[in-house]
């Protein structure tokens, strides 16, 4: 696997060309630049002396999808980083559970707000549902995160195309066109958009001998959702191929603060519950790193210390409690930054040789 080159920017967070390990080691060594990181975990440096703005185009490809995202940065000569955004899919669930908890609360002798279904003013010119719209967040948020780190001139997104007569697509329809249209105008604001049809990165797909993993229950591999991605690039910019790592990156799944738990409670009370925080100094969603008897091990914090426990709940990157630890036992890396992230291994790219001119139209 080739070691990805380091990210720089400049002392006033421009975005420059990136560098190798070994110039970045010197750099740090000598003094004349700072270790970051930002919120999708992606290490970088920061110069600490003034450098020229020249860079080369790099250009950034997004392949849009119901529950992932495949993405993927190249310059004009290499595939820089692919990876795969895991979007927010349980909204809805919680949108529902709030909205019976509400109603119930009406037939009980307890503070409640009147209802409200009648007097909806949206400002926004687009109105987009919560579901909808923690996705659209969710993916706008990566690709300003790696555009602040790299010099992206192009953006270029594959135009997925729903038939509102085919199953689960005609109910969403509406709110599925609308989620597109906000994130094509969002991500205008940061370069020019070329957009791709699906048939075309069909086709580059095959001409680069590419696999793609299609089906239910799909594993987070190259193959299942950045392949598309790094097709695109590939098609337009004529970048050279190689083993680039993979990585995954999830939003974070918090409890939100609730007004008090589902099920009655002892005394006729109930306690609050959820919430990002309980006065201490570890959030939830914060990477932190935990000593133990058999080593150093990295999460994020899933629970925070209580009247009932004083320890830290930290979890792995997918989501998954990997146990709870005493407050000395666990030091803070970051705050939180709406992301778990996971370094897989190298994406599997065909040889050079399997490059060849491409018919395909771009629009």
């Amino acid at each position: 696997m080739q070691q990805p080159r380091v990210p720089v920017v400049a002392r006033d967070g421009t975005p420059l060309m990136p560098t190798t390990p070994a110039h970045a080691r010197i750099m740090l060594r000598d003094g004349v630049a700072r270790a970051r990181r930002n919120k999708l975990g992606f290490f970088y440096i920061q110069m600490l002396i003034p450098l020229g703005t020249a860079t080369q185009p790099m250009v950034l490809a997004l392949d849009p999808g119901s529950k992932h995202e495949g993405v993927a940065v190249a310059s004009h000569k290499q595939i820089e980083v692919t990876a795969q955004v895991n979007l927010p899919d349980q909204t809805h669930k919680k949108m529902e559970t709030r909205r019976n908890l509400r109603r119930a609360r009406r037939y009980r002798k307890t503070p409640r707000r009147p209802k409200r279904f009648d007097n909806r003013r949206h400002g926004r010119s687009y109105w987009l549902a919560p579901s909808q719209l923690s996705k659209v967040q969710a993916r706008l948020k990566a690709v300003r995160e790696l555009c602040r780190i790299y010099p992206i001139q192009q953006i270029i997104v594959e135009n997925v195309r729903h038939d509102p007569k085919i199953g689960k697509q005609a109910h969403f329809f509406s709110t599925t066109e609308i989620g597109k249209t906000v994130t094509l105008r969002e991500l205008q604001k940061l370069a020019p958009v070329t957009v791709v049809e699906s048939t075309d990165t069909a086709t580059w797909r095959q001409q680069f001998r590419l696999t793609k993993i299609q089906g239910p229950n799909r594993p987070e591999v190259f193959e299942t959702q950045a392949v598309d991605a790094v097709a695109m690039l590939m098609g337009i910019t004529r970048c050279a191929f190689g083993n680039r790592s993979f990585y995954v990156f999830t939003a974070l799944r918090h409890h939100r603060r609730s007004l008090h738990r589902q099920n009655p409670q002892k005394g006729r009370a109930r306690l609050p519950y959820g919430g990002t925080a309980n006065g201490t100094f570890f959030r939830k969603g914060d990477w932190v790193e935990v000593t133990t008897r058999r080593g150093r091990l990295r999460g994020w914090v899933c629970g925070l210390p209580t009247t009932v426990t004083r320890k830290v709940g930290v979890a792995g990157p997918a989501g998954r409690r990997i146990g709870q630890f005493g407050i000395r036992q666990v030091r803070l890396l970051a705050r939180s930054g709406g992301f778990t992230w996971e370094r897989r291994g190298a994406a599997l790219l065909p040889p050079a040789s399997a490059v060849g001119r491409s018919t395909a139209s771009v629009r």
